[in-house]
């Protein structure tokens, strides 16, 4: 299903459960709110250990490398050793009880894999006879470093993003892919199984926090100044 589709199909169910004359929605609300129930749905489904499908993942298939130093301090010289950094910060994955969910980083043919490791572990590998010279990725400060032997300047990788759109609109080495299509066109990355849910709660909660607005409203104006003098 496009995003297109989803933000129609909540208007639809929305206006018919909002008896007011105000009950008009931006596409932006609607697409937060969807986004944010869909996160919801996929981290109750990682904690519970159930199989999380391709489709829910953004394929991201030309992220831009660029050499960088090994620390990230401006000030301090170079300390003769680099790491490949991707050149623009990752959209933010959506993370489980064991952590980021990021299915895999690889060369652009898949020959080469990046097994992920963390940065308090790196230092600990060069030491390890038979993990030492075994390329990895890790992710800081919302970018993805990788060390490998050769020159790498594009990966790709797989991850359960919590905007699919920032991942079709990610600026990759290829900047051109997916730009001629409008964000309404693009794929809302959600296993068709899950998208009845997905709109059952999102409506629910449009109409809840419409419903608690129109009583805040009702109530701010039976305690304003000008009713309470008369």
């Amino acid at each position: 299903m496009t995003v297109g589709e989803a933000i129609q199909r909540i208007v639809s169910l929305y206006s018919k459960g909002v008896h007011s004359d105000d009950k008009r929605l931006s596409s932006r609300h609607i697409y937060n709110k969807l986004k944010t129930v869909r996160s919801r749905l996929l981290y109750e489904k990682i904690n519970k250990k159930q199989f999380i499908s391709s489709i829910n993942y953004n394929v991201m298939p030309c992220i831009e490398m660029i050499k960088a130093e090994i620390h990230e301090c401006p000030c301090i010289p170079p300390l003769g050793c680099c790491i490949w950094k991707s050149k623009y910060p990752l959209p933010a994955p959506i993370s489980g009880i064991n952590g980021h969910i990021i299915r895999s980083v690889t060369s652009l043919d898949g020959n080469i894999v990046f097994s992920e490791i963390t940065w308090q572990d790196k230092k600990y590998k060069q030491y390890d006879k038979y993990t030492a010279m075994k390329p990895d990725f890790f992710i800081s400060n919302e970018h993805l470093y990788i060390t490998a032997k050769n020159e790498t300047i594009v990966v790709r990788a797989e991850i359960l993003l919590e905007d699919p759109l920032e991942g079709e609109n990610f600026i990759g080495y290829c900047p051109t892919i997916n730009n001629c299509l409008a964000n309404y066109d693009k794929e809302f990355h959600l296993d068709n199984s899950m998208f009845d849910p997905l709109i059952e709660l999102t409506v629910q909660e449009l109409i809840s926090i419409f419903n608690q607005n129109q009583e805040d409203s009702t109530n701010n104006t039976k305690d304003s100044p000008e009713q309470t003098t008369k």
